[in-house]
């Protein structure tokens, strides 16, 4: 067998006994692998997969699967590996963005074409789900807008934020984060009305929305034309929960 073989062999063997539960067993294997290799795809992708499937930890994955794509892109497995692990950290852009190139780069008769187009179809279907957006792709340039915002709250750039804010708005009007990222980015201008205002906004389209009612008592005590601003924030994720839900 050729050297270029004997390179690839010892990675699917040790796919192959992942496959066949021999667990963590492998894993000193993998690493070794991983620390002989390291500019190699498939020792990232044989490390995202020992991680999500024997440590149970998809999200944990993600930076091998990562890693894999960036090396070798042509690679669908890592690609539908990564969409999947994104899928489950409701990373929405993140996975659509594997799964099309997983389908873009899937070989006749694989399968993975048709799982990655399944997968990107059910997203599509709760994504979209009563949104005023008419496909995926107005949708995720919208989560795209909406990142940018957040970004230049938590960088603490409160007037490009505002701005940003509510361009997400003008596109999807009852995007509950987003009132509630506004309202911050309102109180870190000192402008303690309009912060309040937003508040009020975001509770009337989910009035059990937490970051708004907590966020909503600490703001209400700042005085107008004091800039405020929280110590932490953490609106980005909150309903990633029921995201997960809806799987």
């Amino acid at each position: 067998d050729s050297p270029a073989f004997r390179s690839i062999w010892p990675h699917h063997r040790l796919l192959e006994r992942l496959e066949l539960g021999e667990g963590r067993a492998v894993e000193p294997e993998i690493k070794a692998l991983l620390e002989k290799h390291p500019h190699y795809h498939m020792t990232h992708f044989a490390m995202g997969v020992y991680i999500s499937m024997v440590g149970k930890d998809p999200v944990g994955a993600i930076p091998f699967f990562e890693r894999a794509v960036e090396i070798f892109p042509l690679f669908p497995q890592a690609q539908f590996n990564l969409g999947n692990s994104a899928r489950q950290a409701c990373d929405i852009a993140k996975a659509i963005t594997a799964y099309r190139a997983a389908v873009r780069y899937s070989q006749e008769g694989d399968g993975i074409a048709e799982m990655a187009l399944k997968e990107i179809h059910v997203i599509e279907g709760i994504v979209l789900k009563d949104s005023p957006f008419p496909n995926l792709d107005a949708y995720l340039a919208n989560a795209k807008l909406f990142n940018e915002a957040f970004e230049c709250l938590n960088k603490r750039d409160f007037e490009k934020g505002v701005q940003l804010f509510r361009r997400v708005l003008c596109e999807n009007p009852t995007h509950v984060q987003s009132f509630g990222n506004l309202a911050l980015a309102y109180a870190g201008l000192g402008q303690r009305a309009a912060a309040m205002e937003c508040f009020e906004r975001a509770l009337a389209l989910d009035p059990g929305y937490e970051p708004a009612l907590t966020n909503r008592r600490v703001v209400a005590r700042m005085r107008e034309g004091e800039p405020f601003f929280p110590d932490a924030i953490q609106e980005a994720n909150y309903y990633a929960e029921r995201l997960h839900r809806a799987w």
